[in-house]
C-alpha cells in the first residue's frame, strides 16, 4: 500500500482537488457505498426472510438492522479520528473485513437472537467505512462537490438495485444460510475499494502543522536540536506525537453552540427516523398485502433505481445555486411526508411503487444534501468533526426507528400507523428548517441584549486589548526571527 512507503522515498503529493486522483477516490467511494449503504437499504428483503425463517416477531427482528445502522452512524466520530491517525485506507480496509465476517457468521446462526451478535460485527465494519467514505470525498472536490457527493451516494442505490434480486436468487438456490456465506465473501470486496483511497493532502498538511506546533510548544525543545534539547529519552518528541494524536480526536461538542448546526442536526435526525423506517415499511407492506417474494424485491429495487439518478441530479442541481439548498431539502421533506400520509388509503402494488419512487427521489435526497448543507454551516475546516457529530446524532434517531414501525405493525396488524409515523417525521424535518429565520432572529436579539450590558462591554474591551497585545507580541517575534 502507498501509505506504507517510507516518508523519505515518497514523491510530493499533488493537491488533486476536482481533478486527477480525485476521480479515482470517487470510484472507490462509489463502490464502497454500493456495498455498505446498498446492503443497509436492501435489508428490507432480508428482514422479511428472517421473520419467516425463524418465525420471529416483526419488532424484535427489526433490531437486527437497527443495530447495524446505529453502529454505522454512531461510530462516525471515532472512525474519522482513526482515519486522521492511521489513514482512510487502513481504517476502511478493517471495516470491510468486519462487514464480510459479520454476514458470513450469520450463516451459522440457529436462532434469530444470535444475529444481534453477528450484525454487531457487521455494524462495526459499517461504522468504520460509512463516515470515512462520506468524509474523504468532500476533501477531494470543491467546485464539483455536489456532483461528486451525488455520484457517491448513488452507489447505495446501485447496490440496492442488485442486492435484493441477488438475495432472492441465492436464497432459492442455497437457502438463507448459504446466502449469508456467499454474501459475506462478496462484501469483503469493500477492502478492494479501500485500496483506492489516499490520504487527502489537506489533512496531511494539517497534521504536519499540528505536530510542529505541539513540538515547538514543548519547553526545552529545539527543532534543530541536539541531545540536551530532546531530553534523556526523547520525552518531548513522544509528548508532541501523543498530543497531536489526542488533538486529532476533536469531537468539537462546542459546535452544538452553533444554533444553525444544532437546528439542522435535529432536522436530519427526524428525516433519518422516517427514512430508515421506510426501508422496512415499504417491503413489509408489499408482503402484508399478499404479494410474493418477487414483488418484495421489486419494491426495493424500484426505490434504489430511482435513487441512482435522483441523487446525482439533486447534487448537480444543488451545485448550480439556483435555489438555496435548505429550501430544496425542506420541499423534499414536505413531498415525502404528504405521500406517506396518503399511503394508508391505497392498497395496490402500483401505488406502493409510486410511493417508493417519491421516497427515493425526495425523502432520500437528504443524503446528497446533508454534507453540502453542513459545510455551508460550519465550513470545510470543521467538516470532519461536524460530520462525526452528525452521524452520532443520526444513530440516536435510528435507534427507535425500525423497531417502532415493527411494533406498530405487531400491535395493529397493518402498516398504516407506521406509514403515518414516518410521514409526520418527514413533515417535522421540513418545518424545523423553515424555523431558521426565527431562530436566528431570537439568537441575534439575545446576543445584542447580552453585549449591551456594562459587564459584557468591559469584558469585550479587555478581550480586545489582550488580542492587540498578542498581535504586537507576534509581530515582534516574527521581526526578530527574520532579522536573525
Amino acid at each position: 500500500m502507498g501509505d506504507t512507503i517510507p516518508a523519505e522515498k515518497r514523491k510530493p503529493l499533488k493537491d488533486d482537488v476536482d481533478s486527477g486522483f480525485a476521480w479515482v477516490v470517487l470510484i472507490g467511494c462509489f463502490v464502497m457505498y454500493m456495498f455498505v449503504v446498498g446492503s443497509i437499504k436492501a435489508y428490507g428483503m432480508l428482514y422479511t426472510e428472517v421473520v419467516e425463517y425463524y418465525s420471529s416477531g416483526s419488532g424484535n427482528t427489526a433490531w437486527i438492522g437497527s443495530i447495524a445502522i446505529i453502529l454505522e452512524l454512531g461510530l462516525g466520530p471515532i472512525a474519522n479520528f482513526l482515519c486522521k491517525i492511521y489513514t482512510f485506507r487502513r481504517v476502511t480496509t478493517i471495516g470491510g473485513i468486519l462487514v464480510g465476517l459479520g454476514y458470513f457468521l450469520s450463516g451459522f446462526v440457529t436462532r434469530m437472537e444470535y444475529m444481534y451478535l453477528t450484525f454487531l460485527c457487521a455494524g462495526l465494519g459499517y461504522g468504520l467505512t460509512y463516515a470515512p467514505c462520506s468524509t474523504i470525498i468532500s476533501y477531494y472536490f470543491n467546485k464539483r462537490r455536489g456532483l461528486a457527493i451525488g455520484i457517491t451516494v448513488s452507489g447505495g442505490g446501485v447496490g440496492a438495485i442488485a442486492l435484493p434480486f441477488l438475495y432472492k436468487y441465492l436464497i432459492e438456490k442455497y437457502g438463507l444460510k448459504g446466502m449469508f456465506w456467499i454474501i459475506g465473501a462478496i462484501f469483503a470486496n469493500i477492502c478492494v475499494a479501500a485500496c483506492l483511497f489516499r490520504q487527502p493532502i489537506y489533512l496531511i498538511k494539517e497534521r504536519k502543522k499540528r505536530v510542529l506546533a505541539n513540538n515547538s510548544s514543548n519547553n526545552g525543545y529545539d527543532v534543530g536540536g541536539g541531545r540536551s534539547s530532546l531530553g534523556e529519552n526523547g520525552e518531548n518528541i513522544a509528548q508532541g506525537i501523543n498530543k497531536s494524536r489526542c488533538d486529532a480526536l476533536d469531537l468539537r461538542f462546542s459546535l452544538f453552540k452553533n444554533v444553525l448546526f444544532t437546528l439542522y442536526v435535529t432536522s436530519f435526525m427526524c428525516c433519518t427516523f422516517g427514512y430508515v423506517g421506510s426501508l422496512v415499511t415499504i417491503p413489509g407492506n408489499v408482503k402484508a398485502l399478499g404479494y410474493d417474494r418477487t414483488y418484495v424485491a421489486l419494491s426495493v429495487t424500484i426505490s434504489a433505481g430511482v435513487e441512482v439518478l435522483a441523487r446525482i441530479l439533486i447534487g448537480l442541481f444543488a451545485d448550480m445555486n439556483i435555489i438555496k439548498r435548505k429550501y430544496i431539502y425542506a420541499v423534499s421533506m414536505f413531498i415525502g411526508g404528504v405521500f406517506s400520509l396518503l399511503a394508508p388509503f391505497f392498497e395496490s402494488f402500483t401505488f406502493i411503487a409510486v410511493y417508493a419512487v417519491i421516497v427515493a427521489t425526495f425523502s432520500g435526497s437528504f443524503i446528497s444534501l446533508m454534507p453540502l448543507i453542513l459545510i455551508d454551516v460550519v465550513g470545510l475546516e470543521n467538516f470532519a468533526p461536524a460530520f462525526g457529530l452528525l452521524t452520532f446524532s443520526l444513530a440516536v434517531a435510528v435507534l427507535p426507528s425500525q423497531p417502532s414501525v415493527g411494533w406498530l405493525y405487531d400491535l395493529y396488524g397493518n402498516w398504516n400507523p407506521s406509514l403515518i409515523l414516518t410521514g409526520c417525521m418527514y413533515l417535522l424535518a421540513g418545518i424545523i428548517v423553515l424555523l431558521e429565520p426565527i431562530v436566528i432572529r431570537c439568537c441575534t436579539k439575545r446576543d445584542n441584549e447580552e453585549s449591551s450590558s456594562p459587564d459584557n462591554q468591559r469584558q469585550i474591551h479587555n478581550q480586545c486589548t489582550a488580542a492587540e497585545d498578542m498581535c504586537k507580541d507576534n509581530v515582534g517575534f516574527s521581526d526578530t526571527s527574520f532579522a536573525s
